[in-house]
């Protein structure tokens, strides 16, 4: 009987030891974190879910090598310089999936040598401080513009030898009030994926990285060898600029801008690959021989009622070389002289209404209030709605993504969407006179 006890004993330990080996190793070395801050945006938040795992060690792989020829032109041995600083980023150790917003604020969060996937906004608030060092910021969205990265108040953001990766879809950094953000070898997708878009007194230090970035009121740029895609916001100011393309030694600009504040930009040994601008009220601007995407704004006055209701309408907003062009625009006034425009996207809010016909259009997005926009036969690159704002479509195409924010509309007659439909909150859309199907 004692055998057979023991017997019974040495099986039940063999079965314990398979059970426990069987389960995989991945769920062993995984951890589960928790991290819940109150934000200054918002009364409450849900607990976001992170999980950590370390990753395999790299393969050695053999470096891609640049073209570093001195005889080359020195915008082109910049471009590989940078191009070898992308493909050389360390790779990170650790892999995290963040599910829900990061927050941090009045405290400092270091992400260091790793690949860190997130779905879910990011809020850097108060005197917040986000350090992100030899690693991989990955921004998961179910579609294009589902989240962003909010640096705000005097906040601080630090990147240094970082990839930024949306996985092709439009994603943006926003900067407000007086945060301070360095970037040293930050590079993201193409040249401005994601965008990074700043106002009030915002300061950039920029160095060895490729960058697009809206500037707007009192925002200072220092930029060091880095490719840059800038776009300027103007409100109450005139003047005729030249903007510089391809590579620059050493360029300064600055524009007085609503009164009292000043746009500055200074930067050395570094390329330009395209310029921007958005008009955005009272301005009288003249471009001479330059290279750019042109945004164009009515209603945007929230004082005067008849710019609040204001109604343009224009045609032939061309992807073409401009030899001598002129446009009123609600309480704008454009002159281009020998300028490329590659896209167009006029933008309008409170009441106002923009009729466009026979246009190449960016973006239709930054709309506000009940504005309106009528699209006819023309080309977008993609329309997002929000607000209570409603946009109708005619005869078009859009390339991308048409979506449906809060209580918005989209009217799509005839209209081919080369990517996704799709309704988000209250926001609704309508395709040759009925309701999308869901």
């Amino acid at each position: 009987m004692k055998k057979i006890t023991q017997l019974i004993i040495v099986l039940l330990s063999v079965i314990m030891l398979t059970s426990c080996s069987s389960i995989p190793q991945e769920n062993i070395s995984q951890k589960q974190v928790y991290v819940q801050e109150k934000s200054l945006q918002k009364d409450s938040e849900p607990e976001p879910i992170v999980v950590t795992k370390e990753l395999p060690s790299p393969k050695e792989q053999t470096p891609i090598p640049s073209n570093t020829d001195k005889n080359l032109p020195a915008e082109n041995n910049l471009l590989s310089k940078l191009t070898e600083l992308k493909d050389n980023l360390l790779y990170p150790r650790e892999q995290t999936y963040f599910t829900g917003d990061l927050i941090v604020t009045n405290r400092e969060h270091i992400i260091n040598n790793t690949k860190f996937v997130i779905k879910g906004n990011i809020f850097v608030n108060g005197t917040g401080k986000l350090i992100v060092k030899d690693s991989e910021l990955v921004f998961n969205q179910d579609f294009n513009q589902q989240f962003r990265v909010y640096i705000q108040d005097n906040a601080m953001l630090d990147f240094e030898n970082v990839k930024l990766t949306t996985d092709g879809k439009w994603f943006n950094f926003q900067y407000n009030n007086n945060p301070q953000i360095k970037f040293k070898n930050v590079h993201g997708e193409g040249c401005c994926s994601p965008w990074h878009g700043s106002s009030d007194n915002v300061k950039f230090d920029i160095k060895e990285s490729t960058v697009g970035l809206t500037l707007s009121q009192n925002v200072k740029v220092d930029a060091v060898e880095s490719s840059l895609f800038f776009e300027l916001v103007m409100t109450n100011t005139s003047g005729t600029f030249n903007l510089p393309k391809g590579h620059v030694d050493d360029y300064s600009l600055k524009i007085p801008n609503n009164e009292n504040n000043l746009m500055q930009i200074d930067v050395k040994n570094s390329e330009f690959t395209d310029w921007g601008t958005t008009l955005d009220k009272y301005t009288n601007i003249t471009f001479v021989d330059s290279k750019m995407t042109i945004g164009i704004n009515a209603g945007s006055d929230w004082e005067r009622k008849e710019s609040q209701n204001a109604y343009v309408k224009v045609s032939g907003l061309k992807t073409k070389t401009y030899p001598d062009f002129s446009l009123d625009f609600d309480t704008n006034k454009l002159r281009l002289i020998n300028t490329f425009t590659r896209d167009w996207y006029p933008q309008a809010f409170n009441n106002a209404t923009i009729e466009i016909s026979d246009s190449d259009l960016a973006d239709l997005q930054n709309y506000g209030g009940t504005s309106r926009a009528i699209v006819r036969n023309s080309n977008a690159m993609i329309a997002i709605a929000r607000e209570n704002v409603t946009y109708y479509f005619y005869d078009s195409i859009i390339n991308q993504d048409v979506i449906a924010h809060d209580n918005a509309n989209i009217y799509l007659y005839n209209t081919k969407v080369k990517g996704r439909i799709l309704e988000n909150g209250n926001g609704k859309v309508w395709v040759d006179g009925k309701r999308l199907e869901k």
